[in-house]
């Protein structure tokens, strides 16, 4: 059976942020699926929040009065951002505020800020008012989500690890404009942080792995695995890419593989990332047994092109047991802690929090960087931020379907295209991405001082400071200054927030 994850407590006192077990807040969670059964989500539920079981003691007299602010959305950053410490239900009852260390709790608002994970998807449609939900209670992790938990429609802001798209916002026929933009004005959408996409795996039961090493996969057989060509851990392309060695010892076992069931920023920024490296023509020893074979059913390539809700197999479109789905980064998390054999698609800081000792202790795979010569961990912090490198030219106004916004306030909507670092430099960690975070241009006098500061401090060196431990990297220095110039205003361009 799947364990409980760690307590928040137990948490806080491993001082190597780094090493942190799985994330738990005030609503501890309890996974109920069984281990080893496939093609059955793991079941993740939360026991009632209680202020006695907080990591932490509320930290202000009057919290969750009216100058607290109200977030949610992708849960790809969110780690960094509150440490996974959900705001469990609704802002009348005590919900957990950021855990000590994190973005939101560093950045020195005069409210608290309460950021519900439930994924870029759903975050968006709240922030467009396509579906409003901001009052609605914040579910536990890992469960599909209701709501964020809110005091009012809309929220403060919300998070995507997708930036919006022509049907979206900003013109005169989309939800923004119909919902929100009379009153809210145009959006200041802004890149925050990146961060790594891993195959995390539990390490109790690979006997071919040794000490301190890390399962090796190359990118043939990561993209046969994500399509459903490779179904055992035994499979001869994992055991060359290890050198020649079984990682389960010889023993024939059977992959599980867990995917997000939400509207994923995760899973976009993956899907981009099979869609441009597993249909590539196999050049030297990928080309030929044990790995590329069409004749025997072995091909690597991903056919079922991109999108924020996951379309391979174990889709509605496209059964297969094996995959399981799961809400959230922090329920792929759980759902491959509680599974001996089981892997699948990751926000690195999410298994880098479920890394610590004990049953159920997370490893991440080493993956071939894209000139097919070195195996790169993504622990490796300088590999990520060298992924991450090229990502600094912004094209403003645009929209992530590579059409115009339609926005008057184009300078406000700062777009990285996903061109960028789909491709990384020799020696970078392979599969890379990065978040915005969505404001409203006219806010209303709501929380507005806190919004600057919490927009200033995403681009400060302080905030820079607090992403490496988390597996997480800054973005370039001119996102930065971008970003805070928007925030400013020039002489010929009206700031981005008011």
């Amino acid at each position: 059976m799947h364990l409980p994850l760690y307590t928040k407590e137990q948490q806080h006192m491993n001082k190597t942020l780094a090493a942190l077990p799985l994330a738990v807040t005030t609503a501890a969670l309890v996974l109920t699926g069984c281990n080893g059964n496939p093609g059955s989500s793991a079941g993740v539920s939360a026991l009632p929040n209680s202020p006695a079981a907080t990591h932490q003691s509320r930290v202000r007299r009057d919290d969750n009065g009216p100058q607290d602010l109200h977030a949610g959305g992708a849960t790809f950053p969110a780690y960094a951002y509150n440490l996974g410490d959900q705001p469990t239900g609704v802002y009348t009852s005590p919900q957990a505020t950021p855990g000590p260390g994190s973005i939101l709790a560093a950045a020195g608002t005069t409210g608290s800020v309460y950021y519900c994970l439930t994924g870029s998807g759903f975050g968006r449609k709240q922030f467009d008012g396509a579906s409003v939900t901001a009052t609605v209670a914040c579910a536990a992790l890992g469960q599909p989500p209701t709501g964020f938990g809110g005091r009012q429609d809309p929220l403060d802001f919300n998070g995507s690890d997708v930036a919006l798209a022509s049907t979206e916002c900003c013109g005169s026929t989309t939800p923004y404009a119909t919902n929100r933009a009379s009153t809210w004005g145009q959006p200041f959408e802004l890149p925050t942080i990146g961060g790594p996409i891993v195959f995390p795996y539990n390490h109790d039961g690979f006997t071919g792995v040794g000490s301190g090493a890390f399962i090796q996969l190359s990118t043939w057989t990561y993209c046969a695995i994500s399509n459903g060509t490779i179904s055992d851990w035994n499979d001869a392309a994992i055991t060359a890419d290890n050198g020649g060695v079984s990682v389960t010892g010889g023993v024939s076992e059977t992959l599980h593989y867990y995917f997000r069931s939400d509207g994923s920023g995760t899973s976009y920024l993956f899907t981009n990332k099979l869609n441009t490296a597993c249909n590539a023509t196999w050049n030297g020893k990928y080309k030929k047994d044990p790995y590329q074979d069409v004749g025997k059913g072995r091909d690597a390539s991903w056919t079922y092109g991109v999108n924020q809700t996951w379309p391979g197999p174990g889709s509605s479109a496209h059964p297969n047991s094996r995959f399981i789905p799961e809400s959230g980064n922090p329920g792929v998390v759980a759902g491959i802690q509680g599974d001996e054999w089981g892997t699948g698609y990751a926000e690195g800081a999410w298994a880098a929090a479920a890394g610590a000792g004990g049953f159920g202790a997370l490893e991440q795979a080493s993956l071939l960087d894209t000139v097919n010569k070195t195996f790169v961990s993504p622990t490796n912090k300088n590999a990520v931020a060298i992924g991450l490198r090229n990502a600094k030219t912004i094209t403003y106004g645009m929209g992530s379907d590579g059409l115009s916004l339609g926005s008057s306030t184009p300078w406000c909507q700062l777009y990285i295209d996903p061109s960028q670092f789909v491709k990384p430099p020799a020696g970078a960690y392979p599969i890379v991405g990065l978040s915005y975070w969505l404001f409203y241009g006219n806010n209303n006098g709501v929380h507005v001082p806190d919004k600057i500061k919490l927009i200033k401090f995403i681009a400060s060196k302080k905030a820079n400071n607090l992403l490496g431990p988390l597996e997480y990297s800054p973005l370039a220095g001119s996102v930065h200054t971008a970003v805070l110039t928007a925030l400013k205003g020039t002489p010929s361009q009206a700031t981005c927030l008011k």
